[in-house]
């Protein structure tokens, strides 16, 4: 465990110091993956289909905000719709831009949704996102998942219906195209149920992870990834919809890994270590519940290596070892003849006697008058 908390440290470091090089890569990515998955899906217009273009819409991507993806990924929706048939471009449209419009409306910040969700649904694993963003993101997130639901849908109907439809021996009505639209997006049941318990999925998630209760992000992902897996099976019972109940639980199971996954690199709290604390003021008594989160600080240590290296004596002969004793004791004796110098000296200078002064210096003298001249002075 301590392992992989320093890790997530590293992560996150690496990602604060290189985020403005990192998260152009991943959008990206998001992009290229979208992009392919509309073209498998669709692939009407040729142009749209070379991998060039795909490449160039994702460049694009990367340097546009997460909005400028949904929209671009809607053109190319369109622009392959227009491809099969004018009728059918326009009301992809006309779906595309209703939906574009109550997403900023309501859920302006969850592009995300929007782009994963078909995502998901082309790889089989449609409950990843509801219970991710039921974690990460807030009860509105229940609609931009719904609106990714209706679009992944859309594009099913169209490849699935409205291209044999037009392919058919004999060229359909307009009406007849536009009824056989409605009917198969409006009136498709098993839509409805994938909608209803991806809703569910977010709404459950984000409740149950908001509570006080210990380990509430594990209780939700598991109770979100369980809840979807039961309303697809009943679902599916009682409005008698035909659904892969291995592929639900392979869903359901994905989105358990991927709920684990963001919980602990969102949130990852150490409920053995709870606080409980409780204090008051003029108004109000406040009883507070503090969880710690794992944290590992990495100590640095300096390791100083101290190394005695010892001097090696030069290899010297007999006649070389006499040699230098000789000029050793002859330096002493020179130190030693230089020492009674400088003593004899001292002592000279020391033992120097003063001259008497004669009688006649002193006895010529006139005190008196010197004194007398002193007190004047005073």
């Amino acid at each position: 465990m301590t392992v992989l908390i320093e890790l997530k440290e590293k992560l996150k470091e690496f990602y604060g110091s290189c985020s403005g090089i990192v998260l152009p890569i991943v959008k990206f990515l998001l992009a290229l993956a979208v992009f392919m998955g509309i073209n498998s899906n669709l692939g009407y217009w040729k142009a749209l289909n070379s991998i060039y273009v795909v490449l160039i819409l994702s460049l694009i991507c990367a340097i546009l905000p997460l909005n400028g993806m949904v929209f671009l990924a809607m053109l190319v929706i369109i622009g392959h719709c227009f491809a099969l048939h004018m009728v059918i471009a326009g009301l992809a449209a006309l779906v595309l831009l209703t939906l574009w419009f109550l997403y900023l409306r309501f859920v302006p910040k969850d592009a995300p949704a929007l782009l994963l969700t078909p995502l998901a649904s082309w790889l089989h694993v449609p409950s990843t996102v509801p219970v991710a963003y039921g974690l990460a993101g807030t009860p509105l997130s229940a609609f931009s998942t719904a609106c990714g639901v209706v679009v992944y849908y859309m594009c099913d109907m169209i490849h699935g219906k409205m291209e044999p439809l037009i392919h058919a021996a004999e060229a359909p009505e307009i009406t007849a195209i536009v009824q056989e639209f409605f009917n198969g997006l409006f009136r498709n049941e098993e839509m409805l149920l994938v909608l209803i318990a991806c809703a569910l999925t977010v709404l459950l998630v984000n409740a149950v992870r908001h509570s006080s209760a210990d380990y509430a992000w594990q209780i939700s992902i598991v109770a979100g990834s369980v809840a979807y897996a039961v309303i697809m099976i009943a679902g599916s019972l009682a409005l008698d919809v035909p659904i892969a109940l291995p592929m639900v639980l392979i869903g359901a199971a994905a989105g358990c890994l991927i709920g684990f996954v963001l919980e602990f690199f969102l949130f990852g709290a150490d409920y053995t270590r709870t606080e409980y604390l409780e204090f008051d003021d003029d108004d109000y008594y406040y009883y507070v519940k503090a969880v710690p989160k794992f944290n590992v600080t990495k100590a640095e240590r300096r390791v100083t290596y101290i190394r005695e290296e010892k001097q090696k004596e030069p290899d010297l002969t007999d006649e070389e070892l006499d040699a230098l004793a000789d000029l050793g004791q002859a330096e002493k004796t020179e130190d030693f003849k230089d020492f009674d110098e400088i003593e004899e000296t001292e002592k000279t200078e020391e033992t120097e006697e003063i001259p008497p002064l004669d009688e006649g210096e002193y006895q010529d003298v006139d005190y008196e008058s010197m004194l007398e001249d002193t007190l004047k002075d005073l």
